[in-house]
């Protein structure tokens, strides 16, 4: 049986719904913003039937990530900074396109075959990189699963910004585009006589 004092009282209740808290107001704008790029982003990729292809990606980044985390001290670099991490997955992220890329002209394969080798491969060889890096005599991995799954309750005012710019630079991209991309999701021989790449 549940207890009256599980429940918030008034006047935490009124705190969250009314956004008084700083942190709470952080979080939920940041949030909604990612939301609302990465949804405007994902129904172009949903109506081209290349869903898998985030997965595929964000699974391939993952050994990027561990590789730079393993590599930047001996350059003289944090491993847990944010841009050394960046750079290690976009490196990884790339590499998985030219792979899925390669596999799809090469192959007689189609791409799903190819989106999901990758995504297997690229996410077995991070995991087994984050075994090397449990087993490192440095022991400073603490924070490395923060970064690779997230924490939104940690979101502070400077990656509200960076979520802002990023998001801004993707919905501006899909407005500026938009006739394009409209042509490419419905009807991409239409575009391909066009001289659009498809």
């Amino acid at each position: 049986m549940l207890s009256l004092a599980a429940f918030p009282n008034w006047e935490e209740l009124q705190r969250v719904l009314l956004l008084t808290d700083y942190n709470t107001r952080i979080v939920i704008i940041g949030t909604t913003l990612l939301g609302a790029a990465a949804g405007m982003v994902g129904s172009f990729t949903l109506l081209r039937k290349r869903s898998l292809m985030g997965d595929a990606l964000s699974h391939a980044t993952l050994p990027g990530i561990a590789l730079a985390f393993i590599i930047a001290p001996t350059f003289g670099l944090d491993g847990k900074s944010m841009g050394v991490l960046l750079f290690g997955a976009t490196l990884s992220g790339l590499l998985g396109v030219v792979v899925i890329l390669a596999i799809r002209s090469q192959t007689r394969l189609k791409e799903d075959t190819a989106l999901g080798a990758v995504l297997s491969v690229f996410f077995g060889a991070g995991v087994a990189l984050l075994g090397v890096i449990q087993k490192m005599n440095q022991g400073h991995a603490a924070g490395l699963e923060s970064f690779i799954l997230g924490k939104t309750a940690t979101m502070s005012s400077t990656d509200l910004q960076l979520i802002f710019v990023a998001g801004a630079i993707c919905v501006g991209s899909c407005i500026l585009c938009f006739k394009e991309l409209k042509l490419l999701c419905f009807d991409d021989v239409y575009a391909g006589s066009r001289g659009y790449r498809v």
